[in-house]
């Protein structure tokens, strides 16, 4: 990376900019209010001070930082600092404000909305401000200050009864009676003398449970199947960025090395389908099998905008979707960790949902699509075509043209430029237009909120580790990754356990030489350097073959200094044997690509601008460490 990308510290950023009328913005250091929404790319803007109008660029905006958001420390904590509680209470306090987030909401409303679900309506208030002003669902967390005011212990020992004889008891194939969970509820309290909860306390815990999840849990999943989950082509969205689905394929085609012109295989595609426009929403190109890392970075690249991946790609042209999805499908594939990548996506107000194993009637329409882009792909000299029959005697290795930088823009020119402009029969008008008229045509839904911070949102859905801080620094896969400041931390115990503390990491697998590491007393993360510098930049995926190679050739305790020699007899291999051998030519391609990935997620971070608006003011590995790699 480049100086003014190689950040060394980074507060996790979550907010967005909304685009709409009469909402504030920052421009090139000046506040401006939103008057009208001209396009994809412009809006027209009131300087505040100077009350003249302005033409804007949507991708120079940037939210207009706030006091109430700086003092709210929750919005920065890493995800997996939270508890599953707090997941919870985000999950229940969005649904109960969900119907009141048009801008228009009066407030007989909200007090209509507040009897029917039981919530006074200034608590409503409170969390529409806390979620409006933040930007993000995890300012609906509470503040981390421990008790409330005259809360005691008995309140936290009463909860964990009910919620442990609720998920032990209730939510089993034995099905019991909602009285008989009152009744043993209330014997545990009797026996730790405690206060029991009211009968109706416990009522309203139990019908808070989905309908969904009882089903499920009590033994009748075939019920919960045919009531709750889709049947074959039922998957519709009523407007843009609602539903996307996300799949992944190798692609019908042999690539070329950028030197050598010599065959190096067929890459991998990570696509996402946004399924009420059709258009294509992201896509992560790698030489390396789908992973956590694929879906990362396609859920990266489909939220963030793609003006910069046009840029440097050098394709003049337009693709004007980005934003946060309600709804994400993935494909279940066996190394994805499904839990994390779901906070992670709940977190941004994502609800990522994965296909169960044999399950054919998720994820159609982006199967087709898949089916439609190899479709493209056979026309290309170095085809594999999709099968035998169509192959025939054809032989891709010796017609393979295209290099992987060469294909990307292939890629891209043939979403932006033919998928998204002509018609698809399953609307029966293009890609583009739909977008557009689910945008800004009659009872559109407006342009999406733009994101803030896009290394924020890759650093969610990184890859994460819990370690304990040592004299020699923190160790991960045996590389040991040090920094001055982590000095403080090397002592640090767990109050809850009595033992050392585990701090969470988040590597990139794509680039090793450094982690990111979350210091949770000031909820900031700081880029950590492999403790040896003369280790190479490398990739997972080279690390884990450097070891392989070692531990072949007899090594049993594997440090540094045989990883770089290691690294450099194998790139010796790699120059020597590049003609002869298609995988070294393979090799030798991702050593290439790993810097140009690296560098595609830029940081975005701006300096924060206080200004009050007077006159809009709104009422070695260690025994003790624990892995936790998804």
């Amino acid at each position: 990376m480049n100086q003014k990308q190689d950040i060394k510290s980074l507060k996790l950023d979550r907010s967005s900019l909304k685009i709409k009328e009469n909402e504030f913005a920052e421009y090139k250091n000046e506040i401006y209010k939103i008057s009208s929404i001209i396009d994809f790319t412009y809006v027209i803007g009131i300087n505040i001070e100077t009350k003249r109008p302005k033409r804007l660029g949507i991708q120079q905006l940037k939210p207009i930082s706030s006091s109430e958001i700086s003092k709210d420390i929750s919005i920065f904590k890493d995800i997996a600092d939270y508890s599953n509680e707090e997941f919870k209470e985000i999950q229940e306090k969005y649904l109960a404000i969900q119907p009141l987030l048009s801008n228009d909401i009066t407030r007989d409303e909200i007090e209509e909305h507040s009897k029917k679900i039981g919530v006074h309506y200034t608590t409503l208030y409170r969390w529409l401000k806390k979620y409006k002003s933040t930007g993000t669902l995890a300012g609906l967390l509470p503040r981390p200050s421990g008790r409330k005011r005259g809360e005691t212990r008995l309140d936290y020992m009463v909860e964990d009864i009910m919620q442990n004889i609720i998920n032990t008891y209730y939510l089993t194939h034995q099905k019991p009676s909602i009285q008989s969970v009152i009744n043993k509820i209330n014997i545990e309290c009797k026996n730790r003398n405690i206060k029991a909860p009211s009968p109706n306390t416990i009522r309203n815990r139990i019908h808070k449970l989905s309908e969904y999840e009882v089903l499920k849990k009590q033994g009748n999943r075939s019920i919960a199947r045919t009531k709750f989950e889709p049947t074959p082509g039922n998957f519709t969205a009523d407007y843009p960025m609602q539903l996307i689905e996300i799949d992944h394929t190798p692609v019908d085609i042999i690539l070329v090395d950028d030197e050598t012109r010599e065959p190096i295989g067929r890459p991998y595609l990570t696509l996402a389908i946004d399924i009420y426009s059709r258009m294509i929403a992201g896509y992560y190109l790698s030489l390396n099998p789908p992973s956590v890392t694929s879906v990362a970075m396609c859920v990266t690249t489909t939220v963030l905008p793609k003006d910069k991946l046009l840029l440097d790609l050098d394709i003049d042209s337009n693709w004007d979707i980005w934003g946060f999805p309600e709804t994400i499908h993935v494909d279940n594939g066996a190394d994805f960790r499904a839990e994390a990548i779901k906070e992670a996506g709940l977190v941004h107000g994502i609800n990522i949902e994965f296909r169960p194993v044999g399950r054919s009637n998720y994820g159609g329409h982006i199967e087709r699509a898949i089916g439609t882009l190899m479709n493209a792909v056979h026309e290309i000299p170095g085809t594999t075509f999709s099968n035998i029959q169509q192959k025939g005697e054809y032989n891709a290795d010796k017609y393979s043209s295209m290099t992987f930088s060469e294909f990307e823009k292939w890629l891209v020119t043939f979403i932006t430029k033919v998928y998204h402009k002509r018609k698809h029969h399953g609307i029966d008008t293009s890609p583009e237009i739909l977008l557009e008229q689910g945008i800004f045509g009659e009872d559109a839904v407006g342009l999406p909120p733009k994101p803030s911070d896009p290394l924020s949102i890759l650093i969610d859905f990184l890859p994460m580790f819990r370690r304990t801080v040592q004299k020699n620094g923190i160790n991960i896969d045996g590389i040991n990754y040090y920094d001055n400041l982590l000095r403080s931390k090397i002592h640090s115990m767990d109050e809850a356990t009595g033992k050392k503390k585990q701090f969470i990491c988040k590597r990139d697998p794509r680039d090793i030489k450094h982690i990111w590491f979350y210091d949770d007393s000031i909820q900031e993360y700081f880029k950590i350097p492999a403790a040896d510098q003369s280790l190479p930049n490398l990739t997972l995926w080279e690390y884990d073959l450097l070891k392989k190679k070692l531990r072949d050739n007899g090594a049993r305790d594997i440090n540094t200094n045989q990883i770089i020699e290691a690294y450099e007899e194998l790139h010796k291999q790699i120059e020597n044997s590049t003609k002869k051998s298609k995988k070294a030519r393979r090799a030798k391609q991702r050593l290439k690509n790993k810097d140009k990935e690296v560098e595609e997620i830029v940081d975005q971070k701006h300096t924060p601008i206080e200004k009050v608006l007077a006159n809009e003011q709104d009422d070695s590995f260690w025994d003790e460490d624990i892995t936790d790699i998804w």
